[in-house]
C-alpha cells in the first residue's frame, strides 16, 4: 500500500511539476492558470494523509491560497518539489521524459485558455530537445503539428484552436 501511495505522491508532484513548467513559459501567471494550480491542490488532498506528501502539499497550498501566484512563488513552488522528488528518490523536476510532466506541461500552457507565439515556441524547443526514443514517438503528433505551425513563426487563430483541440486530446490519453 505505501509503495503505491508513493507511486501516486510522485504521479502528482510530476504533473504538478509539468505544470508549473506550462504556466511559466511566457512569464504571466493568468488567474486561469492560477485556478489550475488551485484545481491541482483540490484534486490531490487526498494525498496528504501520508508523509511526505503532506509535507509537500503543506508547503504548496499556502502559496496557492493566497489568492495570486506570481514568477517568483512558481520558482518557489519548483524548489519545493525538486526537494519533495529529490526526498522520495525521484529525479529532480525536469524528468522531461515523463509523460506526466508533459501532460502537466501542456495542461499549464491550456490553462490559460491561450496559447501564444512564446509558449508554441518553447514547446516547440522541449520536444526537440527530447532525448528518450519512446517519448518521441508518443509526442510525435504533436510536434508534427507545431512545426507546421510555426513555419511562419506564428500562431493564428485558426492554428490556435487546432492545436488547442490537439492538446486537449493527448492530456485525456496520456
Amino acid at each position: 500500500m505505501e509503495k503505491a501511495k508513493s507511486t501516486e505522491w510522485k504521479n502528482a508532484a510530476t504533473e504538478l511539476a509539468g505544470m508549473i513548467y506550462g504556466v511559466s513559459l511566457d512569464g504571466v501567471v493568468t488567474r486561469n492558470e492560477y485556478e489550475t494550480l488551485k484545481n491541482w491542490c483540490a484534486d490531490n488532498e487526498s494525498l496528504c494523509e501520508h508523509e511526505p506528501f503532506n509535507g509537500l502539499y503543506s508547503k504548496i497550498k499556502p502559496i496557492v491560497d493566497s489568492g495570486s501566484v506570481n514568477k517568483e512563488e512558481l520558482e518557489e513552488i519548483e524548489d519545493i518539489l525538486n526537494k519533495f522528488l529529490e526526498k522520495i528518490g525521484s529525479k529532480q523536476r525536469v524528468e522531461d521524459s515523463n509523460k506526466l510532466f508533459i501532460k502537466g506541461l501542456l495542461k499549464g500552457i491550456l490553462s490559460s485558455g491561450d496559447i501564444n507565439d512564446q509558449e508554441v515556441y518553447k514547446l516547440k524547443q522541449f520536444l526537440e530537445n527530447q532525448d528518450d526514443e519512446n517519448l518521441k514517438s508518443k509526442f510525435n503528433g504533436l510536434k508534427e503539428l507545431i512545426d507546421k505551425i510555426w513555419e511562419d513563426g506564428k500562431v493564428d487563430d485558426a492554428e490556435f484552436r487546432i492545436l488547442k483541440d490537439y492538446m486537449g486530446l493527448l492530456i485525456q490519453v496520456v
